[in-house]
């Protein structure tokens, strides 16, 4: 999958930083690099719900609360739980602590961004590498969803109503 996000990188000519640190199984973990290291800029946190026997990632920032509750319209239910570790395996034979935004070989996942992440310059993720974070413009992140075959959504928790739109 590593292999996946660089080719999809340089195919799609976006410049990236790559930076190599201790391993991370945690958001803490991630959130101690990044304050040694003095990283400021906007991490992921990718999670994986499972809902009617389908599941769903959604990217978020990586110190955002998200509600599963939240997504109930969307996922056609309210029977909405965290993917196990095995699921996740199963899925997109990846671990539970390095899921990248993107980069896998399954196209049935539908893929639910929150679009605070495009407010800011850069967007910080792992990509299916544990001791690795890559760093792109978040714009560039959308361009990378375009041409995804997943179905990709922007999600918006700002207002009373959560609101999911079509990315373009």
């Amino acid at each position: 999958m590593y292999n996946n996000i660089i080719e999809k990188l340089k195919k799609l000519k976006i410049k990236y930083e790559e930076l190599d640190h201790e391993e991370s199984k945690s958001c803490d973990d991630s959130k101690k690099f990044r304050e040694e290291a003095w990283f400021d800029w906007i991490w992921s946190k990718n999670i994986i719900f499972h809902a009617k026997w389908k599941f769903y990632l959604v990217t978020t920032i990586w110190d955002k609360d998200l509600k599963a509750r939240k997504f109930k319209k969307e996922f056609g239910t309210k029977d909405i739980r965290f993917a196990t570790s095995d699921e996740i395996k199963n899925e997109i034979n990846w671990v539970i602590w390095s899921i990248p935004p993107f980069g896998f070989t399954n196209k049935g996942i539908q893929i639910f961004i929150d679009k605070e992440i495009f407010s800011y310059e850069y967007f910080m993720f792992n990509p299916a590498n544990a001791t690795k974070t890559i760093r792109i413009k978040t714009n560039d992140l959308k361009e990378i969803y375009k041409t995804l075959e997943n179905k990709v959504k922007i999600f918006d928790f700002s207002e009373e109503e959560v609101l999911f739109e079509e990315l373009e």
